[in-house]
């Protein structure tokens, strides 16, 4: 019976112990070059090297990473090796590779795989076709890998095994890995700017005895030792304001929330958020720092690139609109806003500020929208709905649309000049809300309020209602200037940079079924 990949690579283990070469050595390897730096030195001028040249100067360079492939052709054999800048050949000969030191000739041939991490020493050269690869002195095995390694040509092809295991996606996948990388400078981007706008940084409690500042289900755990219940925070906002209360006047936490809900191209129970919030502001105020934060997050990925492509669409992150006249406190170049009475007028014909609740109800149901009951107790939450339902999806380039109904928005400060609105904003960029800000409210009383009207919902149905918290009143209580906040969904920001379909593809792990369940 044939063996399998995995017993082929695990005798190999063996094999390398039985001659005395541990295959997972204790010892760090000292690199002295990485693969990009090798050929940057012999792209210089002075330093090319000819085809079937070696390196005159003999410069010793040292590099490890992994094998992408090996190719055998008698008394020379050849290893693609790949590490995180790149990748470059290293080119064995018999000759010169005996063993006395690392592997020998053919221990590399017989016992190396593809997967495998090595580290090899030796001298720059020109193959005779013309790359430039490493004239290998000695070669010494990191780490065996003892499972296949993904194909070279046609990488990882099931999203199944690329979101269940990640590091084989990015190791058989280049742009998955640098997909990632572009992650990873996102986020930097995000903390250097608020840093520089001179924001802090401060952590907020991931375990709540009382779970707030979003309209979400939580999830429950119970402390052993409290001997209470727990819930994962849904969002940082409450203690973030408390923070404002207590003295700060910029703020900002940038990590993990989680919301027990279902999991699709753009909800993933667990994703990242970022909250900011920002004393003697409003809405208008805190809404530049969105276009700052994202912007700059483009420019860590794009340079000054403005226009970009999502899944065939083209999205312009240019600020070009200038609202002076339209909103006096709102100056400079920024992106398209409107509110939301205005964009559902302009999609579908409605005008909300003229319709009482019957017709509404009966407009809205015409247009396809199924009210449930809770929808139907007030214009503001038929506004809402038609809103969400048939205008949102159509938002492509970056739109604000501001001013909600006070009903679905349990923690914004009521509009200073329109009776039943709110000052808050939504940010929507190929049809996806990205980022979503308010001037905060501040009226411990008329907090209150609002909690015990979240309360009432709740009683009526609603899962998703904003419970009492009794320690944010007191906070209020003691007194919060004006202040505006934002959140942003830091991961649906990465898949308009990285032009991603799938919210599961831009986060590193997300939350899958276990196997023994699928």
């Amino acid at each position: 019976m044939t063996r399998s990949e995995t017993e082929v690579r695990s005798q190999k283990v063996d094999e390398l112990r039985g001659i005395g070469i541990e295959p997972y050595p204790s010892p760090s390897y000292q690199r002295s070059h990485t693969t990009q730096q090798v050929h940057d030195i012999f792209a210089q001028p002075g330093k090319e090297l000819q085809n079937g040249q070696t390196d005159p100067e003999e410069q010793s360079l040292r590099l490890c990473g992994r094998i992408t492939s090996k190719r055998d052709s008698g008394k020379i054999c050849f290893i693609d090796l790949k590490d995180a800048d790149g990748k470059i050949q290293l080119k064995i000969e018999k000759s010169l590779v005996t063993g006395e030191t690392g592997l020998s000739f053919d221990q590399i041939k017989k016992l190396l795989d593809i997967g495998d991490f090595v580290g090899a020493e030796g001298i720059a050269c020109r193959t005779q076709r013309g790359e430039l690869s490493i004239q290998v002195r000695e070669l010494q095995v990191l780490s065996k890998a003892t499972i296949q390694f993904p194909d070279a040509y046609y990488g990882v092809n099931d999203p199944e095994t690329c979101r269940r295991h990640r590091e084989m996606d990015m190791a058989g996948n280049p742009e998955s890995l640098q997909r990632f990388v572009l992650r990873s400078r996102i986020l930097q981007s995000i903390r250097t700017y608020l840093w520089s706008a001179g924001f802090y940084e401060i952590e907020t409690p991931t375990l709540q005895a009382i779970y707030g500042g979003a309209a979400a289900r939580p999830f429950i755990t119970h402390h052993n030792a409290l001997d209470v219940d727990l819930y994962l925070r849904i969002a940082p906002e409450l203690f973030l304001k408390r923070a404002i209360c207590g003295g700060f006047e910029r703020v900002f936490e940038l990590g993990r929330v989680f919301r027990n809900e279902g999991i699709d191209s753009t909800h993933n129970p667990e994703f990242t958020s970022l909250e900011v919030y920002q004393a003697y502001a409003d809405y208008f105020d805190i809404l530049a720092v969105v276009e700052e934060v994202i912007c700059n997050a483009g420019a860590a990925v794009f340079g000054d690139r403005k226009q970009i492509g999502y899944q065939g669409q083209i999205i312009n992150l240019e600020r070009q609109y200038d609202h002076t006249g339209s909103y006096p406190t709102f100056t400079g170049k920024h992106w398209q806003v409107q509110t939301m009475v205005g964009a559902v007028k302009d999609k579908t014909g409605l005008d909300f500020d003229s319709l009482q609740l019957p017709d509404a109800i009966a407009a809205a149901e015409k247009l396809g929208a199924h009210l449930s009951n809770l929808e139907k107790q007030s214009l503001g939450y038929v506004l809402y709905t038609v809103f969400d339902k048939q205008v949102a999806p159509t938002l492509i380039q970056p739109t604000f649309i501001i001013d909600f109904p006070v009903e679905v928005s349990p923690l914004a400060k009521g509009h200073r000049s329109k009776p039943g609105f709110v000052e808050r904003f939504e940010l929507f960029i190929a049809g996806t809300e990205c980022a979503n800000g308010f001037s905060e409210l501040n009226d411990p009383k008329e907090q209150r309020k609002r909690f015990e009207e979240q309360l009432a919902q709740k009683k009526a149905g609603d899962d998703e209602a904003h419970p009492m918290d009794e320690d944010f009143i007191q906070a209020l209580s003691l007194g919060m200037p004006n202040c505006a906040g934002m959140g942003i969904g830091v991961d649906r920001i990465v898949m308009l940079l990285t032009d991603t379909l799938s919210i599961r593809d831009a986060i590193l792990f997300p939350t899958m079924r276990p196997v023994k369940d699928a």
